[in-house]
């Protein structure tokens, strides 16, 4: 089961022990470069300095990390970063990721969306394509933006749902407990 949480502030830390366990090419076509762990420590570091403007929802699969979209923010912009493992690749994982970010962001007054495309990462390409986000050519690499629209009874309803959803399936345990004791 597929589900998703945003990662409290104080436990940006486990972004950065995720991404280390990651296989090289993962990392290579998300961030376009080798990255080792020296550079994601610094980049973790710098991530949980100015943690008022990164937030980060993780998406797991049957209780495992599966995949993460970094959502950094300034002013009216957010820019999208996604990744996921390479066991959970064609699961629809990053799709509900981006979808669940973008309701997120318009629900905040967010008017500018982008994300930067590796040019050899096609399907983080077809992604963008399919949630409307419009690539424009940097050098070989892409940047792929999107005009945000305001927020709606629709959003707001859909936003809402996710976290009944995420509460539920906290409890879920509880409640499986205690079903299985009236058995």
């Amino acid at each position: 089961m597929l589900t998703t949480e945003f990662l409290p502030r104080d436990q940006f830390s486990k972004y950065g022990s995720w991404l280390k366990v990651q296989d090289p090419q993962t990392l290579h076509d998300y961030f376009g470069y080798t990255m080792g762990q020296q550079a994601i420590d610094q980049l973790v570091g710098r991530l949980i300095s100015n943690s008022k403007h990164n937030y980060f929802l993780v998406a797991k699969f049957n209780g495992q990390w599966a995949g993460t979209i970094h959502i950094a923010t300034h002013e009216q912009e957010v820019e999208f970063g996604v990744i996921v493992a390479l066991q959970y690749r064609k699961l629809g994982i990053a799709n509900v990721l981006i979808d669940e970010a973008i309701t997120w962001a318009r629900n905040r007054y967010y008017q500018d969306l982008y994300m930067h495309c590796i040019s050899w990462n096609r399907p983080i390409k077809h992604l963008c394509q399919k949630h409307g986000l419009v690539p424009r050519n940097m050098m070989g690499d892409s940047e792929a933006n999107l005009k945000l629209d305001p927020p709606n009874w629709v959003t707001h309803f859909k936003e809402q749902m996710t976290i009944a959803k995420r509460n539920w399936l906290t409890m879920s345990p509880f409640l499986q407990f205690a079903l299985a004791l009236r058995r």
